[in-house]
């Protein structure tokens, strides 16, 4: 009955992602395509991805389940823009558009969540990547490692990424670092922060690490400069 109860709520959820996706596919498309060229990418990278489906490796979190099933949605759209002809590049650049559009929504929805009880600064950021790190990016299936606490500086590793993992089996860790990766970048300016970050397990570091400044203690770029050499000799 749990078990039956986990895949439901997948479903469900993959089916909102779905749904999201299409509907930024539609805007972002047709400055490339016809309306009916566009419903026809949409039919057809969704069988990719059921013929890839079978073969998405099971995770012990609901979270992970559905971040490794999106993954495995993201080739399917990526194969089938290299399909019709686009780069490389090209396809990248096109599921990076969309992709933020969903991504745009979680984050929103995080940050509402994060400013209740007139949270901010530091204290709403904390409570934001905390929400990300409870769902869908949860262990065990994601392994965090919290950085030294600085008091103004939201800090944590990501040691064990399954997308990053899943993106690798198919070859595409760079196309995962140009979107999956990349996406965090414009959710710090969301969340009215800057993002630090050396490396990533998809571009081929040991860890993800993030460090997250609020942008009220953004000064001259000093604070910066102190994290990427803490970062480099952590």
């Amino acid at each position: 009955m749990q078990r039956l109860l986990y895949k439901t709520i997948r479903y469900v959820l993959i089916l909102w992602f779905k749904a999201q996706a299409a509907r930024a596919a539609k805007d972002i498309l047709t400055s490339v395509y016809e309306k009916e060229q566009v419903a026809g990418i949409l039919r057809e990278y969704w069988k990719c991805y059921l013929l890839l489906k079978p073969e998405v490796p099971p995770m012990p979190t609901l979270g992970g389940s559905l971040m490794v099933h999106l993954a495995a949605m993201s080739t399917a759209f990526y194969q089938e823009m290299t399909k019709r002809g686009h780069s490389q590049e090209s396809a990248t650049q096109l599921f990076y558009g969309i992709a933020w559009r969903v991504y745009q929504k979680m984050g929103k929805l995080s940050w509402r969540l994060a400013g209740i009880g007139n949270q901010a600064g530091y204290g709403r950021l904390l409570r934001a990547t905390r929400l990300f790190r409870t769902f869908p990016f949860n262990s065990p299936s994601y392994i965090w490692h919290d950085a030294e606490p600085d008091g103004s500086i939201v800090g944590f590793d990501c040691l064990k990424c399954p997308v990053a993992e899943y993106f690798n089996t198919r070859n595409l860790s760079e196309f995962c670092t140009a979107t999956w990766c990349a996406l965090d970048f414009p959710l710090a300016e969301m969340w009215e922060a800057e993002l630090v970050r050396a490396g990533s397990i998809a571009g081929g570091a040991r860890k993800c690490d993030f460090r997250w400044v609020p942008k009220s203690e953004l000064v001259h770029g000093a604070i910066l400069a102190s994290i990427n050499d803490k970062i480099q000799r952590s």
